[in-house]
């Protein structure tokens, strides 16, 4: 009997987690390889304590060339093209043929969608994170402002946590009275796909803290000196330092596949995550699965759960085994208040009755649950 092959392409959340379950539950005739343009990936749930010098940047990533400990093929590689036609995908480094393809490339940022942007500063990867990082270690005093596009974008609870550990270090550093700080986001309040409740508890937890909270005012334009950002409201603003988290789009590569069918985000069965080719999976950033009036979040923690799930219905079509239970959008996301407490915040997103959600208080053991998640991540152990 010939072997299948599993393509995977993204070495994310997601794109991991379905190679290595898929791997697991087969034998040695089936093939598993995952391509990523980058062999080191690096966890952006780390950037806020990175940022404020209190993680080290050689602690952020791990290696993809390790999978092959689980028997996952890796190919660095940039993805040029993928036909759906004739099941070949065409990589900077070869073509391959597959069986059953999981597209996890994630989401595409657009600097240009925001004009000066590209040049401003960024938590949201890891270059402009240490850049920041550099810049932020000289700031004694001024204006700090984080300011979102429009969304979706990755980690809904990021704008808002990274606030609350600049507020925690400058108040460590002993300059808080000399840092404003200061968050524009397009929505109209916090964490709204969490709830009205948590919206509510995040909102006073920054006001608490003297965090300045503006909402419906997605960053519009930066300046050319990156001191002066213009929001959709029509208000302006100075700092000192100015970052902003990009607007967020599907892949180019995805786009031009014909998979979206020329939406927004790659559409799929909400229970088995299939797109409309038969044995074509869309999961994390790329796609869209809809949670009463919103979306499942583009976090690290759902697209996890999907590459599991995904992971087990491809092995079991190939095994001829026992359909898998439908993805039940389970996912707890971390929402850290300083460098030492986090509170976490998800639930059910998939109810007949719509999410599920809840925030927990911050606690000494949540940060401790978050820095245990980080190391099991580092080592594939997720």
């Amino acid at each position: 009997m010939v072997g299948s092959k599993v393509l995977v392409l993204g070495g994310g959340f997601g794109g991991v987690q379905a190679a290595i379950t898929t791997r697991a539950a087969l034998d040695s005739r089936h093939e598993v390889t995952i391509i990523d343009q980058h062999r080191i990936t690096h966890l952006c749930g780390m950037n806020p304590l990175l940022i404020v010098g209190e993680q080290d940047a050689n602690k952020t990533g791990r290696s993809l060339g390790r999978l092959s400990n689980r028997g996952v093929k890796f190919l660095e590689a940039h993805v040029n093209s993928i036909n759906t036609q004739d099941q070949k995908v065409i990589t900077s480094a070869q073509t391959l043929d597959y069986d059953y393809l999981v597209i996890a490339l994630g989401a595409q940022y657009d600097w240009n969608a925001v004009p000066g942007s590209k040049d401003a500063y960024s938590f949201y990867d890891f270059d402009y994170a240490r850049r920041m990082r550099r810049r932020l270690s000289r700031l004694k005093r001024g204006k700090i402002v984080l300011a979102a596009a429009k969304p979706p974008y990755k980690c809904p609870p990021a704008p808002f946590e990274t606030a609350m550990i600049l507020n925690w270090w400058a108040r460590k550093k002993g300059i808080r009275k000399n840092i404003e700080i200061s968050v524009y986001i397009p929505e109209p309040g916090p964490l709204g796909v969490a709830g009205k409740e948590a919206s509510t508890r995040v909102r006073n937890a920054l006001e608490q803290r003297g965090i300045e909270l503006i909402t419906q005012a997605g960053v519009v334009e930066v300046s050319p000196n990156g001191r002066e950002a213009s929001f959709a409201d029509g208000s302006s603003t100075f700092a000192d330092v100015i970052s902003t988290i990009p607007v967020h789009k599907i892949p180019d590569v995805v786009a031009d596949s014909g998979i979206s069918k020329g939406k927004p985000w790659v559409p799929v069965n909400s229970k088995t995550l299939e797109t409309s080719s038969e044995n074509i999976f869309a999961i994390g950033d790329v796609n869209i699965v809809p949670s009463g009036e919103f979306a499942i979040p583009k976090a690290g923690v759902f697209a996890s759960g999907q590459g599991r799930k995904v992971g087990e219905i491809i092995s079991s079509r190939i095994n001829q085994s026992d359909i898998p239970d439908p993805y039940d959008g389970i996912g707890l996301c971390y929402l850290s208040y300083s460098g030492g407490r986090s509170a976490m915040v998800g639930g059910k997103f998939l109810t007949d009755s719509g999410p599920e959600t809840t925030l927990s208080d911050p606690t000494v053991s949540g940060k401790k649950h978050k820095d245990r998640f980080e190391r099991d991540w580092r080592n594939f152990k997720i």
